[in-house]
């Protein structure tokens, strides 16, 4: 069994050096880290690298696409940059993500999945507002709440007080670890993806650098006829946003404004 797991580095030398290196002592050689460099200001990603090497770190690619391609687009680019055939799952991840247990990796492995399933969402469990983020959505999110996320995140006073709103709910909803079952969509900030659903989705292009990539992966499932199985018997802890919860909320507004009238375009066209 072996896994390629994507991550991002965005000027942030040592969330990204602690993460690998954590994988790198759980994996037992099952996992391939390749890191895509979307922002480098200090120039510390060739000494990060090095580094990691003289710590035995031997499974760590680096690659640089020359511009920001953001969040999604650093995993379809890179699966069409490299030979796939070695790995059994690709896996997505943000890099303020940490492992509750060693036995992660072979527990997924493990695991027999159904053949229609292309996506696997972990339990995730978030620190900031202690609670879990999977299951994320179970069903397919309607046009009208998605236009309605627009208008909202077009005035960031009314998007200040969605968010808020939003996380006492999530808080207040989410405190109990749910059982696996099939969902719409997993939690954005760890996917692990089938090789037969990243071979459907190799030439897809996402058009917008972040935000709203679980409604793009939810349709790409539908689309292929695959779903999305939230798996409870493995587990992540995200420590939430410590790169995006630098931007002001401005642009993060326009990101997820952005974001939404993509999805909408893309695949609410003929709704």
């Amino acid at each position: 069994m072996k896994i390629l797991n994507t991550i991002v580095f965005y000027d942030n030398c040592e969330e990204v050096e602690k993460y690998i290196l954590e994988v790198a002592s759980i994996a037992n050689g099952m996992v391939d880290v390749v890191l895509v460099v979307n922002s480098d200001k200090c120039n510390l990603v060739e000494n990060m690298a090095a580094r990691l090497s003289a710590k035995g770190v031997n499974s760590l690619q680096v690659l640089n696409y020359g511009e920001n391609v953001g969040y999604l687009n650093t995993m379809l680019k890179t699966i069409k940059q490299i030979d796939l055939a070695p790995y059994d799952f690709v896996i997505l991840s943000n890099t303020d993500i940490r492992y509750d247990t060693k036995d992660f990796f072979q527990r997924l492995a493990l695991n027999r999945y159904e053949t229609d399933v292309g996506c696997i969402a972990p339990c995730v469990y978030a620190t900031q507002s202690n609670s879990y983020s999977n299951p994320h959505y179970y069903e397919r999110v309607s046009k009208t709440k998605l236009k309605r996320l627009v208008r909202i995140f077009k005035h960031p006073l009314m998007g200040k007080v969605y968010l808020k709103l939003a996380e006492l709910k999530a808080g207040n909803g989410r405190k109990n670890k749910k059982e696996s079952c099939y969902v719409y969509s997993p939690h954005g900030c760890y996917m692990i993806f089938t090789k037969d659903f990243i071979n459907c989705i190799c030439g897809y292009e996402y058009g917008v650098k972040m935000y709203s990539e679980e409604s793009a992966i939810g349709e790409l499932l539908k689309k292929y006829g695959k779903k999305c199985f939230y798996d409870s018997s493995i587990s992540v802890v995200h420590q939430e946003s410590t790169v995006t919860g630098r931007i002001n909320y401005k642009k993060r507004f326009f990101a997820w404004r952005e974001s939404l009238e993509y999805i909408l375009r893309e695949f609410y066209e003929n709704c």
